[in-house]
């Protein structure tokens, strides 16, 4: 069994609250790509920082009992602008 825990938009809304932590059973041989599967995220979105035992890692790397990934969206949002940076705009 391994720990995904859902970060920001990712987490799961359920009748009890947000769920911001799984635990998955994969069958042995099983790969970053089969718990994106599972959860029904894009096998191929690069908006998702993937990280497996505190290390970024690829799609294709191998899982196995006991590991913990963490599933971190990319944030957006601000102003395109620098603080403090005129704009030309008075």
């Amino acid at each position: 069994m391994i720990t995904v825990h859902l970060h920001t938009t990712l987490q799961r809304r359920t009748a009890e609250g947000l769920q911001r932590r799984l635990q998955v059973t994969l069958p042995p041989g099983s790969r970053l790509a089969d718990v994106l599967e599972r959860l029904h995220l894009p096998p191929d979105d690069d908006s998702i920082l993937l990280v497996v035992n505190a290390r970024v890692a690829g799609r294709d790397q191998a899982l196995a009992e006991g590991d913990e990934v963490h599933l971190i969206p990319a944030l957006s949002g601000g102003s395109p602008h620098f603080p403090g940076e005129f704009t030309g705009d008075l």
